[in-house]
C-alpha cells in the first residue's frame, strides 16, 4: 500500500516537473484571426484554457447528472429507510414472540406490515396465532 502511494506521488512529481520544464521552454503563440478581431495567446495559456474548460465541462455534466437522478436517489433512500424500519419492527416482533409477549408481537407484525405493505401479513398473523395457541396449550 505504501509502495503504491510512493509510486503515485513520484509519478505525479515527475509529471509536474516535466510540465513546468516544457512550459518554461515554450516560446510559441497562437494567433486567431476572425475579422474584425485578432487574438494572440501564448501557447501555454491556450493549453491552460483547454484543460480548465475540459474540467469545467466535466464537472458541469456531473452536476447535471446528479440533479437529474436526485429524485430517484431520494426515493431509493426513503425506500431503504422504510425497509430498515420494517425489518426492525419484525425483529422486535420476533423478540416479543420469543419472550412470550404475543400482543406486542402482533402489534409489531402489524406495524411491519404497514411499512412493507405486503400481502403476506395474513400468513404471518396466522403463524403467530398458531404459535400462540401452541404455547398457550403447553403452558396451561
Amino acid at each position: 500500500m505504501i509502495k503504491r502511494k510512493l509510486l503515485w506521488w513520484s509519478l505525479m512529481l515527475l509529471l509536474l516537473v516535466s510540465v513546468v520544464w516544457l512550459a518554461s521552454n515554450n516560446q510559441g503563440y497562437v494567433l486567431i484571426v476572425r475579422p474584425p478581431f485578432r487574438w494572440q495567446f501564448s501557447f501555454n495559456f491556450l493549453l491552460i484554457l483547454i484543460v480548465l474548460s475540459f474540467l469545467l465541462l466535466h464537472y458541469f455534466l456531473r452536476f447535471v447528472h446528479f440533479l437529474r437522478f436526485l429524485p430517484a436517489n431520494r426515493r431509493s433512500k426513503q425506500e431503504a429507510q422504510r425497509l430498515k424500519a420494517s425489518n426492525d419492527a419484525l425483529l422486535e416482533g420476533m423478540h416479543a414472540l420469543a419472550e412470550g409477549d404475543f400482543e406486542s408481537a402482533e402489534v409489531a407484525v402489524k406495524h411491519a406490515h404497514d411499512l412493507i405493505q405486503n400481502a403476506d401479513h395474513e400468513k404471518l398473523l396466522a403463524a403467530l396465532a398458531l404459535e400462540k395457541n401452541k404455547q398457550g396449550f403447553l403452558f396451561k
